[in-house]
């Protein structure tokens, strides 16, 4: 297993080093299918603690054709916010101490070709680093990166990582992040809950994910 990973305000995790890793592993035609792989440490930087990760643009995209369900893994859709290059759809437990994220949005711009566990890996370093960033803009933040790996998960590559997160007059939040490629779009579900274990959360994203996809197929 991989070490647990803390970012506290003087740690920086530079990730378009993924980026190149994933490039440098693509074959040039046809791609095996992976086994799950852990997705490496990166070193410190912390003369870049303060920059900004580089979101690539993002194409313009039709994604209303997507069905929405009204609950996910036991969870009632709370609202959306969509953009025409992303929706966001966000559900509430009843008591409303669960919550889970589900954003669907294009691919970059010149990303049309690249292979499907490149993308994957690559979409999920920016979003990772914008978390990193997050913990550093205040001393009494901590990101604890508890497991992160990438594997094939259903017939596509998946991005996967267990979290912890600790805010000033808080209490430490636990955290599963889940990205993957659907219809060419990408998936992302973000859940957080202070009661459950990260790794709880991580199996109740994959739940919801499987229902959603099961919803775009009952809508055929």
């Amino acid at each position: 297993m991989m070490p647990t990973l803390i970012v506290k305000v003087a740690r920086f995790l530079p990730l378009s080093a993924l980026f190149a890793l994933m490039a440098c592993q693509s074959p040039p035609s046809s791609e095996p299918s992976i086994d799950a792989q852990k997705l490496p440490r990166l070193s410190t930087d912390s003369s870049q603690a303060r920059s900004l990760p580089v979101a690539p643009t993002t194409k313009a995209v039709d994604l209303s054709h997507f069905r929405i369900p009204q609950t996910l893994a036991g969870l009632k859709l709370d609202g959306e916010i969509s953009s025409q290059r992303g929706r966001t759809l966000h559900y509430r437990s009843e008591d409303k101490k669960e919550q889970l994220s589900l954003t669907l949005s294009g691919l970059p711009v010149g990303w049309d070709s690249m292979p499907a566990e490149r993308a994957v890996a690559s979409y999920y370093s920016e979003v990772r680093q914008r978390r990193v960033n997050q913990a550093l803009q205040d001393s009494a933040n901590a990101l604890t990166i508890v497991s992160e790996t990438l594997l094939d998960l259903e017939g596509q590559p998946s991005a996967q990582a267990q979290m912890r997160w600790v805010e000033k007059g808080r209490p430490i939040q636990n955290q599963s992040l889940l990205v993957t490629l659907v219809d060419g779009a990408f998936i992302r579900i973000n859940n957080a809950s202070y009661q459950q274990n990260p790794r709880w959360l991580l199996q109740h994203g994959k739940r919801a994910l499987a229902e959603f996809k099961a919803a775009q197929d009952k809508s055929e």
